[in-house]
């Protein structure tokens, strides 16, 4: 693959954050501590922020974002009362894609031993059930979700020679396994933006595709703890923002520290594996809502929150970009859902103005 050989300074320095990164989550999950210390950051790529993050026509997300989220469970706050009887593999990840398992706690300690014959399980609604472990844009996930979405997004004055505006639209799905892996899709079926070339205008193409798989290293009531990596494939054109080939290990938690609030976030990196991904960049997010109805009413699981996303480079140089901003969630009926949110680049280079997400949620 172009460009594929890495730099030996660069490869020391991903060791390095990997290495403290990894070490430094195992201990906070191991002590067991009611709420994490909070990391520094949905899902992005080159210039802004957030895996889960927003879904950006130009950019790679730096992770399954964010992007979105699951259903409401009522009847799964309960633990069962002993470990279940294992299943086969395939019947484990047929009742993890179309039925339910029973929800128990799991520890980091029992991370290689136990949850993998186990069909996924929606978590309970925190510590009293006040909270819906949901997705929200611009924040990463932080929870295991099953669930599609389609997600439209609007950039205000893209810094491009061409100036003007970026449109894109994502089809994104997250397929539980079994209770310590899924796998996540995000397909940017629509990419349209001014191209590099003032002469030409904007052009529409198919994006980058990203694939991801995340593991669950611990559930309680209160917190979940996830590791995941994910590659972005160059499926797009570079004369839309495309053409990437990156990797994007992270981390990050969802957190019901008390009563309705929810706080969540964590933090990775974007490793460019071609030229056209441009530098290894830090993606951090964090974000903090509080839910206002119960699930069974009109505007059901009706949250407001705020977050925030930083993306700075780790090397080659460049600004550090800066977005923040407001975001909502509710229940239309059933299992659907919408999310909005807005954010305003608030330092570095701007890339954009400031964007506006949308999306549809059908969680089963």
């Amino acid at each position: 693959m172009e460009g594929s050989q890495f730099p030996s300074l660069r490869v020391g320095r991903i060791a390095a954050i990997l290495t403290l990164s990894v070490f430094t989550f195992a201990g906070r999950t191991s002590a067991q501590q009611p709420l994490p210390t909070l990391p520094t950051s949905g899902m992005p790529a080159r210039s802004y922020a957030g895996l889960v993050d927003a879904v950006s026509p130009q950019q790679a997300l730096a992770g399954p974002a964010t992007v979105a989220p699951p259903a409401y469970y009522p009847d799964s706050g309960g633990s069962a009362p002993g470990c279940p009887p294992e299943m086969r593999l395939m019947d484990t990840i047929r009742e993890s894609l179309c039925g339910e398992g029973q929800w128990r706690p799991l520890t980091l300690g029992t991370f290689f031993s136990e949850g993998w014959r186990e069909p996924w399980a929606g978590g309970p609604a925190g510590r009293s059930g006040l909270t819906p472990r949901h997705g929200w844009l611009g924040a990463f996930e932080g929870v295991f979700y099953r669930l599609w979405l389609v997600n439209g997004t609007y950039q205000n004055n893209v810094n491009k020679p061409s100036g003007g505006h970026a449109y894109g639209g994502n089809f994104t799905t997250f397929l539980p396994f079994n209770r310590r892996f899924e796998l996540f899709f995000n397909a940017p079926f629509v990419s349209t933006n001014g191209t590099v070339d003032p002469t030409r205008g904007y052009e529409t193409d198919f994006g980058d595709l990203q694939v991801a798989g995340s593991f669950l290293l611990s559930e309680t009531e209160a917190v979940t703890h996830l590791f995941t990596l994910g590659m972005t494939l160059p499926t797009g054109r570079t004369e839309t923002g495309g053409g990437l080939t990156t990797i994007f290990p992270r981390y990050s938690f969802w957190s019901n520290p008390v009563g309705a609030w929810v706080v969540r976030g964590g933090s990775g990196i974007n490793v460019p594996l071609n030229d056209a991904s441009g530098n290894t960049t830090f993606n951090g997010d964090v974000a903090v809502g509080r839910y206002f109805r119960p699930h069974d009413v009109p505007f059901g699981d009706l949250v407001f929150y705020v977050n925030g996303n930083v993306v700075t480079p780790l090397e080659g140089g460049g600004p550090t970009t800066v977005g923040v901003g407001p975001g909502t969630r509710f229940q239309i009926a059933g299992n659907w859902y919408f999310l909005n949110y807005y954010e305003v680049q608030v330092a570095g280079s701007k890339p954009y103005s400031f964007q506006v997400q949308a999306a549809i949620v059908k969680a089963w």
